[in-house]
């Protein structure tokens, strides 16, 4: 017998996998990074966002990360997971208990009164010949930690969604002050419109035109005040406060800096500085040390007790006057058959491995994506707005000739009217790739990780 359980010990070692970190092929360079030019394979600052140089979105970001609610509940789950590890790592120590116990009663067909106390120590301890009790260990220390790069995540995303928030603040603020200044000019091309119709030098087509097309204008000004207080909303949620109660006024995108150079790092040390990739790395850790807890339960199983105490018939003389007792045991628990449950638990275990292992490689996958896209985003929208820029001084140009030519009667209001609208649309359009522009630079903040450190 302790041939077979020496031979069993020395085998313990095969039973719990050693966890390498998979292999990746990770790319030399952003491809997206040359095309980009303004980049350095440097960093973010931990406080990211500072880069803009803007004091309210500073203060909105520290906000945010001291108070969201779910960025709170996710520390919380730290705590519970780090409180699970140390359950675990406690059940690698012997137990010790006490019980103290009396009893009170009668012969029968006598009167007498026998009484009955004792006090008891009992101890017991798992010498944990496979390793099961560590593997539970290391596996609850992995989804602690698991649980940490999660709220690292969650960090992160509260972070960049305050500062894509906050910049749609300010692109819907633009984008309303365009919209109310063409209303006025619209009702002045009305009113001279309308002046015109009443003198009979317009149709009633061109007086129709018109005013179709100032309604059409003013009908956007909803929707843009809904979006505002929608995202208004959304981010009063992101540094919990009730919706009603927060109030912001950002400056116009223009105003709001960017930084002449762009840290993008270097891809090797990607999988160091996405919490999601480390959330990953440590799920898949710790599904490798639950195969070696499934494998060690198809062993013997031994556990030592011992049990120490006092008998006495009172309670008072309990330790003074008293029987000692003092036991050792040893319980051995082999299985047997388990109906194939055992072998099962195990292949169920190793297919969890292989599962998690998949998803971390399509988590590396999806974090060079990110990059590459916020990096191509970032120079195509670069492009885009500055021949949208062009493109609204012409406009702008197109609608001013318009108007001149129209007062003179060389064209008709239709024309004019069309040139308005284009310049609008133009300056419209402007905005909004400004905001994706900047949105973009929020997402490869966020795409590098932030400012989490490994």
């Amino acid at each position: 017998m302790q041939c077979w359980l020496a031979a069993l010990a020395l085998s313990g070692c095969t039973i719990h996998p050693a966890y390498v970190r998979p292999p990746v092929a990770m790319p030399a360079s952003w491809q997206g990074a040359q095309a980009l030019g303004n980049t350095q394979p440097a960093w973010p600052a931990r406080d990211w966002w500072q880069s803009f140089g803007d004091a309210t979105l500073n203060e909105l970001e520290q906000t945010a990360l001291a108070s969201n609610h779910d960025l709170q509940a996710a520390m919380i789950r730290v705590a519970e997971a780090g409180a699970t590890a140390r359950i675990a790592g406690a059940n690698l120590y012997p137990t010790v208990d006490g019980r103290l116990r009396g009893q009170r009663g009668k012969r029968t067909r006598k009167t007498s009164t026998e009484r009955a106390n004792d006090a008891e120590l009992i101890a017991a301890f798992d010498p944990d010949l496979w390793g099961e009790l560590h593997g539970l260990k290391r596996a609850a220390q992995a989804q602690a930690l698991a649980a940490s790069e999660a709220s690292s995540e969650t960090a992160l995303a509260v972070a960049a969604n305050v500062a894509s928030s906050y910049f749609q603040l300010a692109a819907f603020d633009e984008r309303t002050a365009l919209v109310r200044q063409t209303i006025e000019t619209a009702q002045r091309i009305d009113a001279l419109i309308e002046t015109r119709y009443r003198a009979g030098a317009v149709s009633d087509l061109d007086r129709a035109q018109s005013k179709t097309s100032l309604a059409n204008i003013q009908a956007g000004l909803p929707a843009l005040e809904q979006g505002r207080e929608e995202t208004l909303h959304a981010l009063a949620i992101l540094v919990a406060r009730r919706p009603a109660d927060l109030a912001v006024q950002p400056p116009p995108l223009t105003r709001i800096s960017l930084p002449a150079t762009l840290p993008v790092g270097l891809p090797s040390e990607l999988l160091q500085r996405r919490p999601d990739i480390r959330q990953a790395e440590a799920n898949l850790i710790a599904a490798n040390a639950d195969i070696g807890v499934a494998r060690a339960k198809l062993f013997p199983s031994i556990v030592l007790t011992r049990d120490a105490g006092y008998v006495s018939d009172q309670l008072s003389n309990l330790i003074r006057n008293s029987n000692s007792i003092l036991s050792l045991g040893v319980t051995l628990l082999a299985p047997i058959f388990h109906g194939g449950a055992l072998r099962a638990n195990v292949d169920r275990s190793t297919a969890r491995y292989n599962e998690l292992l998949q998803e971390y490689h399509q988590t590396i996958l999806g974090a060079l994506r990110d990059m590459e896209d916020a990096l191509v985003a970032l120079q195509k929208l670069s492009v885009q707005e500055d021949l949208l820029d062009e493109a609204e001084r012409q406009a702008r140009r197109a609608f001013e000739l318009a108007e001149i030519r129209y007062r003179s009667g060389a064209i008709d209001a239709f024309t004019m009217l069309t040139a308005q609208n284009t310049w609008l649309n133009t300056q419209n359009s402007v905005l909004q790739t400004r905001f994706a522009r900047m949105n973009a630079l929020v997402s490869l903040y966020r795409a590098l990780g932030g400012g989490v450190q490994g």
